[in-house]
């Protein structure tokens, strides 16, 4: 017997290897730049307080209420011990260099839905590479990869789901690798739920899929029990050992089996976050907030300059055309498309056709149940960007592979038209990724920008810290008298402060506790004026700690005095 190495092919595998390292590098080199420079959001100070007590006390327990799984607080640990000794003297680079790390892990994990034999989600290096780098680019994924959030972590779960699939299937059940596969994706699945709750509409929207795609006799005829039950097992252990804090805390797994959906299910009808079904589709297809700047995943950033506000001009006006539904519809249209192929084997449909099928029916799945829940985030809606991405550079693929078949002569006109779209896309969703990360990461303007926290609240830090230092420095008693929901991010900023106490209002403070700051909402401004009067002088003005919320900082008389 001898063994014929395949040249081509491996050169083939090596370059698309070397090509996703390098978009890797560059990947990292924009989504770590200036991870300091924007403001905490509120959910992200959250997360990091969380993970904050995990770093210094080693004590984490799972709460469904209030927030999420506890994988990316664990996932935090050496990011910040690399610089830090405790929470306290950690910077947002260190919690923001989480996401940034999992969305490379994204990126080399996709290299993994290619199979050159045709089994797989991707059939043509041209069309995995072509997903690569538009998750490399998309404005989304770059701007929540650079948020302290679980979103992001969650897509790299996904997608090793996706993969431990798509080689699973290639394997056959029952086989040594089909286990291996099958064990795979049960960590992924466990990691995923230990990371989001919203795993389970994946879970159902994958499940619809593969229905529509295999069928449901071709789905029995490959079940396999023994391969069930180690993905099953796997998913539990991993679930097991992060719900009850490896095995420190039980009832973390109690309340993530049997509190988890309750929690969930009120929170899917709360007020503050109920937006209409379309709302994800407008962010990601057409968003326009003002003349200024019209954002569009259709045709890339337009409108930026507005003439009439020099004070704006941020960038130029982009076209029209589209940079992920032609390629994506493309994929779709082909996937259900009535054909034939003699690589089918018996006859029937191609794996890669039933492939393209899952994929496609997953995503507008997806989409349509996370646009039903009353409840939206607009970085929720990564879960089902990534499928748009995947069918586009599917696409892509497919259209390379017609091009390939035509005559010399039409070939390379289509290539180079094929070549200039990939171009324009790039050039476009590389320029509403940098205006979104680097020019308006704050700003309203910003399509993703979501509740997120006024600049102007860094007054009210620098206020405290000033003050502070004229007083017992970290050792000054703060107190905050605000609604939970309004406190965040002072409890980041106010970190290495040892003595700062919480309320909802000025009236739950303890009684003969007369701290040396207080900060307030507006709304216990003359409460917080009535007991404190003599002691502590309030600001003339409200300041906006987020849009619509301002807050007050009252400060000891005698300073305000000699400020004066």
């Amino acid at each position: 017997m001898s063994l014929r190495i395949d040249e081509r092919g491996m050169t083939t595998t090596h370059l698309m290897l070397f090509a996703t390292l390098a978009v890797c590098l560059f990947t990292f080199a924009a989504r770590s730049r200036n991870l300091e420079v924007r403001v905490m959001h509120g959910d992200e100070a959250n997360q990091a307080v969380r993970a904050g007590g995990l770093i210094d006390a080693g004590v984490y327990h799972y709460d469904p209420t209030d927030h999420h799984g506890p994988v990316m607080y664990y996932a935090a640990i050496p990011f910040c011990k690399a610089t830090a000794k405790t929470f306290a003297d950690t910077t947002e680079r260190n919690f923001r260099m989480v996401p940034v790390a999992f969305s490379l892990m994204t990126l080399l994990l996709m290299l993994g839905l290619y199979a050159r034999d045709r089994k797989g989600l991707f059939t043509h290096p041209a069309g995995v590479m072509t997903a690569i780098g538009l998750t490399a680019l998309s404005p989304a994924m770059n701007y929540y990869s650079r948020f302290f959030i679980q979103e992001t972590m969650f897509v790299t779960f996904l997608t090793g789901m996706l993969v431990c699939a798509v080689h699973y299937v290639r394997a056959g059940g029952g086989t040594r690798k089909g286990a291996w596969m099958a064990g795979g994706f049960g960590a992924c699945l466990g990691l995923a739920a230990a990371t989001k709750e919203t795993i389970v509409l994946s879970v159902a929207a994958a499940g619809i899929a593969a229905l529509c795609a295999c069928g449901f006799r071709r789905l029995l005829a490959a079940w396999n029990t023994r391969d069930f039950l180690i993905m099953l097992g796997a998913a539990a252990l991993v679930m097991v050992l992060f719900f009850s804090s490896f095995f420190t805390y039980p009832k973390g797994l109690y309340d993530a089996v049997f509190a988890t959906f309750g929690a969930y299910a009120e929170r899917a009808v709360v007020e503050d976050h109920t937006h209409p079904w379309n709302f994800y589709l407008r962010l990601l297809f057409w968003h326009k907030y003002s003349p200024a700047i019209t954002w569009t995943k259709l045709g890339g950033l337009m409108g930026v300059l507005n003439p009439m506000s020099s004070s704006h001009a941020v960038g130029r006006i982009w076209s029209e055309a589209g940079v992920l539904i032609p390629p994506a519809l493309l994929a779709a249209a082909l996937a259900f498309a009535p054909r034939r192929d003699a690589r089918a084997g018996s006859g029937g449909t191609p794996a890669a056709t039933r492939w393209l099928r899952f994929a496609a029916v997953y995503t507008l799945a997806l989409t349509a149940i996370y646009s039903a829940i009353p409840y939206k985030t607009p970085w929720c809606m990564l879960a089902f960007l990534h499928g748009y991405i995947l069918l586009a550079g599917i696409g892509v693929g497919l259209a390379w592979e017609r091009v390939s078949r035509l005559p010399a002569k039409g070939r390379w006109a289509s290539v180079a038209a094929i070549g200039a779209f990939l171009a324009y896309a790039a050039a476009h969703q590389g320029a509403q990724a940098y205006y979104a990360c680097f020019k308006l990461p704050a700003d309203i303007r910003n399509p993703f920008v979501y509740a997120h926290t006024s600049q102007s609240a860094l007054d009210i830090v620098d206020a405290i810290e000033e003050a502070a230092q004229k007083a017992d420095g970290f050792a000054t008693s703060i107190a905050i008298a605000t609604p939970p929901s309004d406190t965040w991010p002072l409890p980041w900023y106010l970190r290495k402060y040892t003595q700062v106490g919480y309320w909802s209002s000025v009236e739950d403070i303890p009684p003969g506790f007369e701290p040396a700051i207080l900060v307030v909402s507006q709304a216990e401004r003359d409460p917080a004026t009535d007991r404190f009067s003599g002691i502590l002088r309030g600001t003339d003005f409200g300041i906006g700690i987020r849009p619509s919320t301002l807050l007050n900082i009252f400060l000891p008389d005698t300073l305000s005095d000699t400020d004066e």
